[in-house]
């Protein structure tokens, strides 16, 4: 027999694979998505900030002087950042083109120009300042990007504190940075000199550090490019914020798992498991009691209008064709097994009706002793048969009116060896030469035909014994009438533990005592 695995265990189990699997994918998709989005959004807003401080700078034609300027004064700038220039600082004046807006600044004084300078340090300062300040980037940086000079930092950004005072002095002015970013697409289009498709690019940094990113804006004054904005961005905050978020949402999609587990399997058990509980409990029920009704009214309990209600449906047919053919098969079994009674007490016309009675009284005590349908059956039909050896024993013996001598009563004590060899060929029905042979044996060993005692007499001839013994005591026989109530009653108390089981004997006192008017007596 297969080894029995729950089905909702199986189906739960299945379920819990999926939705983890579907849990860890989704997962996975969310902070890939989340990231991805995050990322555009973030080089979106970036593009857009840098892009107003380059406008602030396009606009202004003194930055077309300025940025060469710096090249070749960068150490007079960093010396007097801290000196006031106002008065010396011309005002910022419109120009037709580049050309002339350099050759007037290249015509004021040396103070003056520096003053100049100077000042438009200042503005790019508190530009870039206040950008990287409010909006946290890791890096905020001006370079030139020209062939001639290129890496010469203009100006990186500080940090304000609480006061709103810069915290780091040191402008970088004049250092020499190297480009990273590797293959940037942004810094490939600048080192090119494709700056008329060069924009805003953010990729990740080519350092150590895989959390930051790197971008880089043209600035263009103009019309041609005269630096860049680089930009260094930390997303360490927002990667931190993500994984929270990504874990709060898997404790929701574990407990929704959990949730639609449940659901899923009550829905799955009123359809499917409980239906197929009903259908298997009938089916085993059927097979071990043969009962049709209840296996029907079990089967009837489905109602689901599925597979499982056609099998169902197919099943409640088969058990009601089986046991329409095993109705048939038992009535003919039982209308043959008679006909042997009736040859069996035909031959002995001082005890006709012994079987049927026996067999009456034997399935009456199983009955009573609690045994199954099928057992009070088999019973019944150990008892009908149960002197069938009886066709072996010459009729002058059976019919003999006067007792028996040792040698006749001998040859009649043979009738249980006969029984057993005549149905010992009947196979599919064993139990009946067990009841033919062994229903003359004593619980004390002192029966016949093999003097077994206790439970080696088997359970069923214990009962048959019984039976078999009140017929003899309640029937007429050729040498007297039957015995009162009274007397048979208490030979049968008598007896027990000696002659009869004291189970199958205590039975029998029952249904004596409640015979009121002594109608069982043959």
């Amino acid at each position: 027999m297969k080894k029995k695995r729950k089905l909702w265990l199986q189906v739960l189990a299945v379920s819990i694979v999926f939705y983890v699997a579907g849990m860890i994918l989704g997962a996975a998709a969310m902070y890939s998505s989340s990231r991805n989005a995050y990322l555009s959004a973030k080089n979106d807003m970036i593009s857009h900030d840098l892009e107003r401080i380059c406008n602030f700078i396009s606009a202004d034609q003194c930055f077309c002087w300025y940025f060469d300027y710096a090249k070749t004064h960068a150490d007079e700038i960093r010396n007097n950042i801290n000196m006031k220039y106002s008065n010396l600082v011309s005002q910022i004046t419109t120009f037709n083109s580049e050309k002339e807006a350099i050759d007037y600044y290249n015509s004021l004084p040396a103070e003056q120009q520096l003053a100049t300078a100077v000042d438009r340090y200042f503005f790019l300062q508190s530009q870039m300042n206040y950008e990287s300040t409010v909006f946290g980037y890791g890096g905020l940086f001006c370079i030139d990007v020209s062939e001639d000079n290129e890496g010469f930092l203009f100006y990186e950004a500080g940090k304000f504190d609480e006061n709103y005072e810069l915290k780091d002095s040191d402008t970088g002015l004049g250092q020499k940075w190297k480009f990273y970013g590797g293959d940037h697409p942004a810094i490939e289009k600048l080192r090119s000199g494709d700056y008329e498709t060069a924009a805003f690019e953010l990729a990740r940094s080519d350092q150590d550090d895989s959390s930051y990113y790197i971008g880089y804006m043209p600035v263009t004054v103009g019309g041609k490019i005269k630096a860049a904005f680089g930009i260094d961005y930390n997303w360490d905050d927002f990667h931190t914020q993500l994984l929270n978020e990504v874990r709060i949402m898997i404790g929701i999609m574990f407990l929704g798992m959990v949730v639609s587990c449940a659901l899923l399997m009550l829905v799955i058990n009123r359809i499917a498991i409980k239906p197929l509980s009903i259908v298997q409990h009938a089916v085993r029920d059927y097979i071990k009691v043969k009962d049709n009704e209840t296996a029907e009214k079990q089967l009837d309990r489905v109602k689901s209008k599925n597979e499982i209600g056609v099998l169902s449906d197919d099943i409640n047919a088969l058990v009601r064709e089986m046991h329409s053919y095993t109705a048939n098969i038992k009535t003919l079994t039982k209308e043959v097994m008679e006909a042997l009674a009736h040859t069996i007490d035909a031959k002995d016309r001082y005890t006709n009706g012994h079987s049927f009675r026996v067999a009456r009284y034997s399935r009456m005590l199983a009955e009573e002793l609690g045994l199954s349908k099928q057992e009070q059956e088999d019973i019944y039909y150990m008892g009908l048969l149960h002197d069938i050896g009886k066709i072996g024993i010459p009729n002058s013996i059976i019919n003999k009116p006067s007792r028996l001598t040792e040698e006749e009563y001998e040859i009649v004590k043979k009738h249980p060896v006969y029984g057993y060899e005549i149905l010992s060929e009947i196979k599919s029905m064993p139990e009946l030469s067990t009841g033919a042979r062994c229903h003359h044996e004593r619980l004390d060993g002192s029966g016949y035909p093999d003097g077994l005692s206790g439970e080696q007499i088997p359970y069923m001839a214990r009962i048959i014994a019984v039976a078999d013994s009140y017929d003899t005591m309640t029937s007429n026989r050729s040498y007297r009438q039957y015995l009162p109530q009274a007397v048979v009653r208490s030979e049968i108390e008598k007896n027990i533990g000696t002659q009869f089981d004291p189970a199958p004997a205590a039975a029998m006192l029952k249904i004596i005592d409640a015979d009121k008017d002594y109608q069982l007596h043959g």
